[in-house]
């Protein structure tokens, strides 16, 4: 880089770490570990680098806005996580906007559009099918997704397959013959085709022929996927969510069918009408506490763990 004026950029490509990083060093925040403080004030004396006053005012300018984007306003299950998200939003002194995408790329993109001329912190985003790097790219350094499957990018999974393992194993063990499934299409890569998937592989692994149905994320799916499949001879039956539980539930409710019903999510509503469910809780406000406190540390330039896996649990 030898007669070049070099930017914050430069020095975040040779320090190995991100702009705001070394907008954070060059403003002397004590939130910078020292290691990190260390090793960009080592780079920033060996090339001689001045920062503008635009780079020193960088953070400043920016509001002290946590973006929020959630698929659906109405999902119990990311309510659960906004939840806990919201307290260490506030408690770090930040505001939250709270966006919904329906679902659509497009909307998040707009949404992000609306964000950057906010000039926001960082933005927390639950993922579905559909969202591409390129969107992303200016906001690798303050962005974090919840249960998407684009890598590159600090993110926090529920452990969908392992949730789907876990009910199979407790139904043959109660003695099920064989389990049948509903969920989602595997368009959506996480709640649909990585959940049908750990079906698949457990029917394979107990000898169970498969017989399963896939559709959307409602209680009318739910209850339209059991007519389809359900039957007097059915005896286990494991759902992908708990939105599609209570619409199965309905339909079996209705035709007087004795069956062990297995789902993913531990919704408080699911619990309290159905406590006979074998529920497995995913850890919806675990998901919501470790991205917030990962995308603070990624502002404040101290990450070490990219990528957070919640482990799941029955629920007692």
């Amino acid at each position: 880089m030898e007669g070049k004026k070099l930017t914050l950029n430069d020095i975040a490509k040779l320090s190995g770490v991100s702009k705001s990083t070394v907008s954070l060093v060059i403003n002397n925040s004590p939130k910078v570990k020292k290691s990190t403080l260390d090793h960009v004030q080592s780079v920033i004396r060996q090339y001689g680098f001045t920062p503008s006053k635009a780079a020193q005012s960088l953070r400043a300018q920016r509001e002290k806005i946590i973006g929020i984007i959630v698929t659906r306003l109405d999902s119990a299950s990311e309510n659960q996580a906004v939840q806990t998200i919201l307290p260490h939003v506030y408690q770090h002194g930040y505001d939250a906007l709270i966006m919904e995408t329906l679902l659509q790329p497009e909307r998040l993109e707009e949404h992000l559009k609306v964000l950057e001329n906010r000039q926001v912190e960082g933005v927390i985003i639950f993922g579905f099918t559909g969202i591409a790097s390129t969107m992303l790219r200016q906001w690798k350094d303050r962005v974090v997704l919840i249960e998407s499957e684009l890598s590159g990018f600090p993110r926090v999974r529920y452990d969908g397959a392992g949730a789907v393992r876990m009910l199979m194993q407790r139904m043959v063990h109660n003695g099920a013959e064989n389990v049948s499934f509903i969920g989602v299409a595997e368009k959506d890569k996480t709640t649909g085709s990585e959940r049908y998937q750990a079906y698949l592989q457990g029917c394979e692994q107990f000898g169970f022929i498969p017989r399963a149905a896939l559709g959307n994320l409602t209680y009318q799916s739910g209850y339209q996927l059991a007519a389809e499949i359900v039957n007097a001879e059915t005896r286990a039956l494991i759902c992908a969510t708990d939105t599609i539980a209570l619409g199965a539930i309905k339909f079996i409710r209705e035709k007087n069918f004795n069956i062990e019903i297995g789902s993913i999510g531990s919704i408080p509503l699911l619990s309290f009408l159905f406590p006979e469910v074998i529920s497995v809780r995913l850890g919806y406000p675990d998901a919501g506490r470790e991205a917030i406190q990962l995308l603070i540390a990624l502002l404040n330039g101290n990450v070490e763990k990219k990528k957070i896996v919640i482990p799941c649990q029955f629920v007692a």
